[in-house]
């Protein structure tokens, strides 16, 4: 009988230890994924949009100089992607060009070029086959407009980005 009481005591005690243990665990607020977003505009791929990490351009050589780069970094990862916290997977634009004032419009195939950049696996030039790129230069305001850029997988891209030249 006392073998009794001692086992239902020492089980009741472990149950009682591990039920403290329990409820003495420090409760967290639920993660939240911050994305990056520049908030500078609208990049369309095929249907799909994009969110843009950066878009910013420069005049390289000087402000007197009539040449601009231009870059923009859109996350290229699927909502479902996003979600679970996949690696980066995102797609490089720039636009080099010589401004000639206002407003310039460019054959994409020539001005615009497109990377897909996945760490590790893939760091790929796109084929621009035809579109236009067009950029309207104002003193503190820039906008960079893709218009039925097609790339050579056949999907078509659309952007209307504001950048504030550096």
């Amino acid at each position: 009988m006392k073998t009794m009481k001692t086992i239902f005591f020492s089980t009741t005690a472990i149950a009682l230890a591990a039920l403290l243990t329990l409820s003495g665990c420090t409760k967290h607020e639920a993660f939240v994924n911050i994305e990056m977003d520049c908030e500078c505009g609208t990049l369309n791929l095929d249907g799909r949009d994009l969110t843009i990490r950066l878009a910013e351009g420069y005049a390289p050589a000087s402000d007197l100089s009539p040449e601009w780069k231009y870059f923009v970094v859109a996350d290229f990862r699927t909502e479902n992607e996003v979600t679970y916290h996949a690696p980066s997977h995102d797609l490089e634009f720039s636009v080099n060009f010589e401004s000639t004032g206002g407003s310039t419009t460019l054959d994409a195939a020539t001005a615009l070029h497109v990377k897909e950049i996945e760490v590790p696996n893939i760091d790929e030039e796109w084929t621009i086959l035809g579109g236009t790129v067009k950029v309207e230069q104002t003193d503190s305001i820039h906008t960079l407009t893709f218009t039925d850029v097609q790339v050579g997988n056949n999907e078509i891209i659309n952007a209307d980005l504001t950048i504030v030249p550096q």
